[in-house]
């Protein structure tokens, strides 16, 4: 492309011009550092390859393309209508459906500004856009070259010679264009397709009537005559109207419009339109250029001291073996350090020798180059390179490898995998991934057609429904015309061994979702409840705004979570306000279908502090299971307030006699298990923050007045009257409670000692003046006196069977009393 014709239509767009490295590096085709080879078709083979040499990279693409197999050909795919531009991998979607899948394509004409391709494109002989040659020194298409597949479906790179002329009063003269924009010194015909010519007033124009065929589509061999009807002068107004029955040669050079301007009107014209006969009849020819390669040597058309051969770019090409039947489609990336730096046409050239090409053609790049491939087994191709750019640019045309290949016979199917372990007694569906025929096509076959069975004693197959009965690994295959396909599998026996579904460490898969209220998301901070991990799930919610009805606060998975199985139930814990509200789930069914379940009643978020609660799977929900949803609700106009609750653990347990371990720290080996689950379920107590109870800790005063309030739902009517006691501890009402039925009273005069450590013989008395107990019976310790202040309610607790002491026959009355030991005694005081 020549710089005067850049500068006078500022147009073609020649993004190979701009060099990005420099040049006079050694050749880099040498050092392969990797090579990957797929069969994407019978006919088609892509390869990936790896070069390095030094700091020079190269990224290789390459469509290695057999012309001999029955159902494989090449094609030019353009956009509708042909200046519109679109992406190679659009152009390579919309070309492909079924009897015609677009197996690979490259980017492949240059293209002007405006869209319109620049150079020759043909398609069985009719002439879908004439262009221009370029005919400055860093020009890539100062010679017509092309690139086509012959009558005979052989594949061709090589020179052509189009030959398009009109003639008048016995003398010919070229046609340099059709349909495009009159430049410097060129002939261009108009057919009646354009309307107008839309040229200036320095050209005269011919404007021909009474054609003798239809001039809306040329073909090579085309030739026909018109009558002149009307001949403009040079400086008079251009952009003639084309008649609907004829056509306009517009003449820019001034000395051939002087000689035109003679042209008398009614005299006959007569337009040849022809090729040479290599190409004529061609299924398409492509134009582009330079030559990079003829008779299996570096032939570059154009100065090989030119910046646009020397510079490394990206690059794309097209090359021909020497018998025609195979062609080569390649990219090389380039303008990316460390990945690929691009290549120079002389490297290029001597690369495709290489690969065993007789000739071949240098195609648009730069940010340009593109290669799309449909991998076995797909529907459509997708991109395989990493454009300059970053992204996938527009073109005007691309060539594409087409399988015409039918339906064929199934030869491979993949099952959808399941992920980790299958639960025993869990079953679910099992569903064909993919499959593809012996052309490489996908083929969509319906499960219910294959015949099922199962390597292994791990479960059995009804219909499409595998269920685990046994333990073990084993294989489900499936067959179908012949092929089969496996999916391995591993089925335990998860009794004993909940799946997590989720540990609420942080909140990045969740969002917060409404009806008629406000509500966020969080990651509890080190001062918040969490029960198990770094951290739980917060859920500050607002029911006092927003519209009347139902509202409802969501902690909604941005992906559901894949359940195994079919689970007994769905747990988690809660660190509940007692609030009152209705705490919700949504799981979703194998059809995709919403299925809510139940972790309280209606009303029953009714504690304060972590509880694990549990929602029942339906027994008949249709499998594979997906958790969607947590939340809480409230119909109740009374009840609709603010609060915050935290969710931590959220799990599908498969066992009906799973019991979660109420505390952290409390296993069921631990003496105290059994008294401490006992009042965790009365909602006597609590625990800490962080999930455990610390059974061995000391229990305290404080702690010790909030678990008799509880248990005996004791309220206060007036303040504690302890100084040492604020209202904003957490056990005030409790203390004042407690010392207003005389339960526990200060151990001094208005001191309360909420934090002081309660004593074994403290631990009596309060546990007789709160269950009013009496009794007396002699007391076999060795260390309570007579006289000691404890020593009939000791006594009581004895008679009552309530201590048995220590085996060394002592109470130890001084000794503080650990938590664990408290639970114990007030368990076995509410179990008379």
């Amino acid at each position: 492309m020549s710089k005067r014709i850049l500068s006078i239509t500022g147009l073609l767009v020649l993004l190979q011009l701009s060099a990005a490295f420099t040049h006079g590096e050694a050749a880099v085709f040498d050092h392969k550092v990797s090579e990957q080879k797929v069969q994407v078709s019978p006919g088609v083979i892509h390869e990936q390859a790896a070069y390095q040499t030094g700091s020079i990279h190269e990224a290789i693409n390459l469509l290695n393309i057999n012309l001999n197999d029955p159902y494989t050909k090449m094609e030019i795919g353009i956009p509708n209508p042909i200046n519109s531009l679109k992406t190679t991998t659009s152009l390579a979607k919309e070309n492909s459906y079924n009897g015609h899948r677009v197996i690979g394509a490259t980017n492949a004409s240059y293209f002007l500004g405006n869209g319109s391709p620049a150079n020759l494109l043909a398609i069985n002989n009719q002439i879908i856009n004439y262009g221009i040659l370029g005919d400055n020194f860093d020009s890539p298409t100062q010679k017509a070259v092309a690139f086509g597949i012959t009558k005979s479906g052989k594949a061709i790179a090589d020179y052509y010679q189009a030959d398009l002329t009109f003639t008048v009063n016995g003398k010919s003269y070229n046609i340099d264009r059709i349909n495009n924009t009159r430049l410097e010194n060129t002939n261009v015909l108009y057919t009646s397709s354009k309307k107008t010519t839309g040229t200036n007033e320095w050209g005269t124009e011919i404007i021909v009537t009474n054609a003798s065929k239809n001039t809306d589509v040329l073909h090579f061999g085309d030739r026909y005559t018109g009558i002149v009807a009307k001949v403009t002068q040079y400086g008079e107004p251009g952009n003639s109207a084309i008649p609907a029955d004829g056509f306009v040669i517009s003449i820019q050079n001034k000395e051939l419009a002087s000689e035109i301007s003679q042209l008398e009107e009614g005299s006959p014209i007569e337009v040849k339109i022809s090729i040479d006969a290599k190409w004529q009849d061609a299924q398409f020819i492509l134009a582009a250029g330079p030559m990079l390669v003829k008779d299996g040597k570096v032939n570059i058309s154009m100065p090989t001291s030119s910046s646009f051969v020397t510079d490394r770019n990206p690059r794309t090409a097209v090359a021909v073996d020497a018998t025609g039947n195979r062609v080569f489609l390649v990219t090389v990336d380039g303008r990316q350090s460390g990945y690929s730096n691009g290549t120079n046409l002389q490297d290029l050239a001597s690369y495709l020798i290489s690969k065993g090409a007789s000739a071949a053609i240098n195609l648009d790049g730069g940010g340009s180059t593109t290669m799309a491939v449909r991998q076995p087994g797909s529907l459509l191709p997708v991109m395989v390179n990493r454009p300059s750019d970053g992204y996938e640019r527009k073109v005007s045309a691309i060539l594409q490898a087409v399988s015409t290949a039918p339906v064929g016979k199934a030869q491979t199917i993949k099952l959808n995998t399941v992920s980790g372990e299958i639960p025993l007694g869990s079953s679910f569906n099992v569903t064909v991934a993919n499959a593809m025929d012996t052309y490489m096509n996908p083929l969509t076959i319906d499960p219910a057609t294959m015949k099922w069975s199962v390597e292994g004693t791990i479960g059995k197959m009804e219909g499409t429904t595998f269920t685990a009965t046994a333990g073990g690994t084993g294989k489900i295959i499936g067959e179908y015309d012949g092929i089969r396909a496996e999916l391995s599998v591993k089925v335990v026996d998860m009794a004993a061994k909940p799946v997590l579904l989720h540990s609420f460490d942080n909140t990045n898969d969740w969002v917060a979702q409404t009806a008629k209220a406000n509500a966020t998301i969080t990651t509890s901070t080190k001062y918040d409840p969490f029960r198990q991990g770094t951290s739980s799930l917060k859920l500050d919610y607002d029911f006092t705004v927003g519209e009347s009805g139902t509202k409802a606060a969501y902690a909604v998975a941005k992906t559901p979570i894949s359940i195994l199985g079919r689970p007994n139930n769905i747990g988690v814990w809660v660190y509940g306000d007692n609030k009152k509200h209705w705490l919700r789930g949504v799981l979703i069914d194998g059809k995709g279908t919403k299925q809510t379940i139940d972790f309280t009643s209606k009303e029953g978020i009714n504690w304060t502090g972590w509880k694990y609660v549990k929602a029942e799977v339906p027994a008949n929900i249709e499998l594979p299971l997906k958790f969607e949803r947590i939340y809480v609700t409230q119909p109740a106009a009374s009840l609709q307030n603010k609060g915050q609750v935290y969710f931590d653990k959220l799990q599908a347990v498969y066992s009906v006699d799973y019991e979660e371990l109420m505390y952290t720290d409390v296993t069921k080996a631990n003496w105290a298990y059994s008294s401490i689950n006992n009042l965790n379920r009365a909602g006597l107590i609590n625990g800490f923050l962080d999930g455990t109870f610390k059974p061995t800790n000391s229990i305290t005063r404080a702690e010790t007045a909030a678990i008799i309030a509880r248990a005996l739902n004791l309220k206060s009517s007036h303040d504690s009257g302890f100084t040492d006691v604020k209202k904003s501890h957490y056990a005030y009402d409790n203390i004042a409670a407690v010392a207003e039925k005389g339960i526990i009273i200060g151990r001094e005069k208005g001191q309360f000692d909420p934090e002081g450590k309660l004593t074994r013989a403290e631990m009596a008395a309060i546990l007789v003046r709160a269950y009013q107990l009496n009794g007396t019976k002699k007391l076999p310790f060795t260390d309570v006196d007579p006289k000691h202040w404890a020593y009939s309610d000791i006594q009581t607790l004895y008679a009552n069977n309530l201590t048995g002491g220590f085996p060394d026959n002592t109470y130890k009355p001084a000794q503080q009393i650990s938590r664990a030991e408290f639970v114990t005694f007030l368990d076995r005081m509410l179990q008379r």
